[in-house]
């Protein structure tokens, strides 16, 4: 019979209610319905090496009009698409995110407490000098102006018309719906967002010669924003780490002008337990149909991604063979270019190229897992006696790097609090698609979690999973 296997992560508080993880894959669905299974699991995607930077861990990057950007260390490089690139700017700092937007002439910088403005005509970098500029975490750009953020405060300001060199003292507001500081703007559909520690606002743009941006009457929302970088913008909408008055640790995307609830209980809790969560940094990206937003944090050293067609989650990590233990994903940044999904290296200067078609980790092996839903005798709990599980996967997916792909299994009798040895089983070599993933003779449980581990380097999708068993005595 098959048993409930497929899932995203859901581990909750009691790992007797629910244990599932699900890291370095992500659920797919079937638009059809009449697919062999409603639903799956694909390998997330592996990267290699486009360029090495080499100036310290990656802090932001950027595309505009066929060129991409990244902040290294402290210089900023432009990229090109044979990989080479060039040095463009040294920023002050050479720690912390940098925020990035652009107004098609100039590609302006923050990383706090400087700003500076790479010219995309002259390329000359320079850093903004004016009185009137007191720091920002984040930058966005509308109708000509951009948006910065004043620290510690609830005030935002703006630059002269497509200008961002330069200020005007006068040229400021403060988002008064709510006392609370500002952390974050953001632009969406034309309209200037103002992330708030507990409220979002939501202003446009009046064409007001005194001062441009007024508040829209009822685009008040009552939730804000725990980390400045959490926010990014996909499918016509924003996501952002949330926080309150009442508590933090919710992610929220704007549906309109309203907050919607992306995170499960289990994400929640998980976040709950990661302390300060202020360094957290969001980004999003698409690819084959799946827009994903990604929530990294870093002093928790974990990765969460939401794919925001199928409302679930997934973990994303990097395998640390010295230490056995699974790290965040090696990516923070994400931006489309020269026809790839290029990914900034939180670690090294590396820049990677992603994609589906890679097998690994920049040579590194990745460390997929898939542990089950609870599986037991839901009428009164007898023993359950398991003589076969039978994983349905794609087979015969070996090549010449990994001829023979191996999959490990392994169970958990006590609610997924400890676990079994691991047994391999070859998942067929290169062309062999009929072979099958089979363990026997299993044993027995009450309330038994599967989990299923490989490192193979091999296109891999789970389709779901059978087992043969019987219902024993109490």
């Amino acid at each position: 019979m098959k048993i409930p296997f497929i899932g995203q992560s859901y581990v909750y508080r009691n790992l007797n209610f629910d244990a599932q993880r699900c890291i370095n894959w992500y659920p797919i669905k079937s638009e059809t319905g009449t697919s062999k299974n409603i639903d799956g699991l694909q390998a997330t995607p592996g990267k290699e090496e486009f360029c090495d930077l080499g100036n310290g861990g990656i802090r932001g990057s950027w595309q505009t009009l066929g060129r991409a950007f990244s902040v290294s260390g402290n210089k900023l490089y432009e990229i090109y698409s044979d990989g080479t690139f060039e040095l463009r700017g040294q920023l002050r700092s050479n720690i912390g995110y940098v925020d990035m937007d652009d107004n098609g002439q100039q590609l302006v910088l923050v990383d706090g407490v400087y700003g500076y403005i790479l010219n995309l005509s002259t390329n000359v970098f320079s850093r903004i000098t004016s009185p009137a500029w007191t720091g920002s975490a984040t930058v966005c750009y509308i109708d000509g102006y951009f948006i910065f953020v004043r620290p510690d405060s609830g005030v935002f300001y703006i630059s002269d018309i497509l200008d961002g060199l330069s200020l005007d003292a006068l040229e400021f507001a403060s988002a008064e719906g709510s006392p609370d500081n500002l952390v974050a703007c953001a632009a969406l559909q034309g309209k200037l967002w103002l992330f708030g520690t507990q409220t979002v606002q939501i202003y446009y743009d009046s064409a007001d010669p005194q001062f441009p941006f007024d508040p829209i009457d009822g685009a008040f929302i009552q939730y804000g924003c725990a980390a400045a970088h959490s926010v990014a913008n996909s499918a016509n909408t924003v996501f952002w780490l949330g926080s309150g008055t009442e508590g933090d640790g919710i992610v929220w995307m704007a549906t309109g002008y309203q907050p919607q609830r992306v995170s499960t209980f289990a994400v929640e809790y998980a976040i709950s337990t990661y302390g300060d969560v202020s360094d957290a940094i969001g980004y999003t990206y698409e690819e084959e149909g799946h827009f994903f937003y990604a929530l990294c944090f870093p002093s928790a050293n974990t990765t969460w991604f939401y794919d925001i067609n199928l409302q679930q989650w997934h973990e994303r990590a990097y395998w640390n063979t010295q230490t056995g233990r699974y790290e965040r994903d090696r990516a923070v940044t994400h931006i489309f270019a020269f026809g790839k999904h290029l990914v900034g290296d939180w670690k090294t200067g590396k820049i990677f190229e992603q994609s589906l078609d890679l097998l690994d980790d920049d040579g590194d092996v990745i460390r997929r897992l898939r542990s089950s839903p609870h599986t037991f005798d839901s009428d009164n709990l007898n023993y359950i006696y398991y003589h076969r599980f039978q994983l349905d996967m794609m087979t015969g997916i070996g090549n010449l790097t990994d001829p023979n792909p191996q999959m490990s299994l392994a169970w958990s009798n006590d609610g997924g609090h400890t676990w079994s040895n691991e047994h391999t089983r070859s998942a067929g070599r290169v062309g062999n698609y009929k072979a099958r993933a089979i363990w026997r003779a299993l044993g027995r449980s009450r309330d038994r979690v599967f989990r299923v581990i490989t490192t193979a380097r091999a296109r891999l999708t789970l389709i779901a999973a059978h087992v043969e068993a019987t219902k024993g005595n109490s």
